[in-house]
């Protein structure tokens, strides 16, 4: 009873977690009633599931979803990594189905187990690849040895802030956005994507799908963006299209003029 009690404590989370060996696989039951495999490795995005009980980032889609009028109905998560925001979306009636991509492989796998844990089989495509705009092939992917939301497609190997050319490397396939969903009804889609930087690749690979104005959530990571020589490919791949409005999640009740511009000076604050 007392180690119950105790475990329902953040403290006693915290406790716990810290007690396990590397690379063990711990079950997490959230406040939203979904449960998480993770592996105990991840001390960044695992680790907060465990001790915050929640999906991770899905406040994210939630505020996102305020700010958009009409529902569709399938979810494309790339870089699901575990699935807190495909499984989150779905589960909650959010979404109809989800497309979910990761490219590595034991999250991939963490993936598949939570979309079986939660009873979601049916209404997932999982997809074990990488997005850019560069065709059916493979790339190198770097590792994070402790955060494994931070794995990232490779574009070079300079020293930069977080080790990144001490990280190992796999090699993981890749494809295209237009690629990948050409049977799918890409007007009925929204796109939630965190790709650690490499966003501006993907987005040059979707232009099926940013032609059709398709709501796009993303991580904006300027240090990442830069390192990925990815900014440029974003702008590009946006700057003749039809968004007119966007959002700085930071600051939801805002809303911007679309505009390269906005893009830019965000990426300065």
């Amino acid at each position: 009873y007392f180690v119950k009690q105790f475990m329902n404590t953040k403290i006693g989370r915290i406790a716990f977690f810290n007690s396990v060996d590397e690379n063990q696989l711990l079950l997490s039951k959230t406040k939203e009633n979904i449960y998480y495999l993770i592996n105990s490795s991840d001390k960044v995005l695992g680790r907060t599931v465990f001790l915050e009980q929640k999906s991770y980032d899905c406040k994210k889609l939630t505020s996102a979803l305020g700010l958009i009028s009409n529902r569709r109905s399938t979810l494309l998560d790339v870089g699901a990594n575990i699935g807190t925001i495909g499984i989150f979306g779905v589960s909650k009636g959010y979404f109809n189905q989800c497309i979910a991509f990761e490219p590595e492989p034991i999250n991939f796998k963490l993936l598949k187990q939570n979309v079986l844990l939660n009873n979601l089989e049916k209404k997932f495509d999982l997809r074990n690849v990488a997005l850019s705009n560069q065709g059916d092939g493979t790339l190198d992917f770097e590792l994070s040895n402790d955060n494994y939301g931070d794995h990232r497609l490779r574009f070079h190997n300079q020293p930069g802030k977080y080790n990144e050319s001490d990280r190992k490397v796999i090699s993981v396939s890749v494809n295209t956005l237009d690629s990948i969903l050409v049977d799918v009804n890409i007007e009925d889609c929204l796109l939630f994507m965190d790709t650690q930087g490499f966003e501006g690749h993907v987005l040059s690979g979707a232009k099926n799908l940013i032609q059709k104005g398709v709501p796009i959530v993303m991580e904006f990571w300027p240090y990442g963006l830069n390192r990925a020589d990815s900014f440029t490919l974003l702008c590009d791949a946006l700057n003749n299209s039809k968004y007119t409005s966007m959002w700085d999640l930071r600051k939801p009740n805002v809303k911007l003029k679309f505009s390269i511009d906005n893009l830019e000076r965000i990426s300065f604050e």
